[in-house]
C-alpha cells in the first residue's frame, strides 16, 4: 500500500510538472504568434523613383526604375558598371521626411559615408533586402550575414516589388519619406537613387 501510494505521488508530481511546461509552450508560442503576426501601425505606398547622375562619371545607374500600377510596385533595372569594393567605394544613406502637403523636406537622422560592403551588410541588408524573394521579383545578388565583398558588376531586375516593412522602426514620422542612396568612388559621387513615400496610420 505505502509502495502504491509512493508511486501515485510521483506521477501527480510529474503531472504537476508537465502541465507547467505545457503552459509555459502554450505561453511561449502564443507570444510568438502575435510576433509574427504584428503589423506596423502605418502603411506604405511608393510616389515616385528617381535616378541622379554621379558628379563627373556615372557608374550606377537607376534611370529605367518606376514606380508602377495600383499597388504602386517598383519596378526596372540597376546598372553598377564595375565591382564595388571597400578599397575604393562607399555609400551614403539620406532620409528626409515633411509633413502631408509640405513640400519642405526636412533632413532626418541618416547614414554617413561607410565602406560600400560595410553598408549593404549592415543597412541594405537589414533594411532592404527582406523585401526581396530572390529569382521572383529580383536577381540582386544576396547579402549574407558576413557580407559580401564586393558587390559584382551587372544589371540587376526588379519585378513587381513591393516593400516589406517589418524590420523598419515603429516610430516614423507620417507624411512624406524620401531615402537618397548615394555611391562614391575615392571620394566622388558616381550616381545615386531615391525613392520618395507616403506615410499614413493603418485603418
Amino acid at each position: 500500500l505505502k509502495s502504491q501510494i509512493g508511486v501515485s505521488a510521483r506521477l501527480n508530481r510529474i503531472c504537476c510538472r508537465m502541465k507547467f511546461y505545457v503552459g509555459i509552450l502554450i505561453t511561449v508560442s502564443c507570444i510568438w504568434i502575435k510576433l509574427l503576426v504584428a503589423e506596423q501601425t502605418y502603411v506604405v505606398t511608393n510616389e515616385l523613383f528617381e535616378h541622379y547622375d554621379g558628379l563627373t562619371k556615372t557608374l550606377f545607374y537607376a534611370d529605367n526604375m518606376k514606380i508602377i500600377g495600383r499597388q504602386r510596385n517598383i519596378n526596372g533595372t540597376m546598372r553598377f558598371l564595375e565591382d564595388m569594393s571597400d578599397e575604393q567605394f562607399m555609400l551614403s544613406v539620406e532620409m528626409f521626411s515633411a509633413q502631408h502637403g509640405d513640400d519642405r523636406l526636412k533632413p532626418l537622422p541618416s547614414v554617413p559615408r561607410i565602406r560600400i560592403c560595410e553598408g549593404l551588410k549592415t543597412y541594405f541588408r537589414k533594411v532592404v533586402q527582406p523585401s526581396f524573394v530572390h529569382g521572383e521579383n529580383t536577381d540582386f545578388p544576396y547579402i549574407p550575414e558576413e557580407g559580401l565583398c564586393p558587390l559584382p558588376k551587372g544589371e540587376y531586375y526588379f519585378k513587381n516589388l513591393i516593400l516589406n516593412t517589418d524590420p523598419w522602426p515603429t516610430q516614423v514620422p507620417r507624411g512624406i519619406l524620401k531615402t537618397k542612396m548615394t555611391f562614391f568612388k575615392n571620394g566622388v559621387n558616381v550616381g545615386a537613387w531615391s525613392l520618395q513615400m507616403k506615410l499614413e496610420d493603418r485603418e
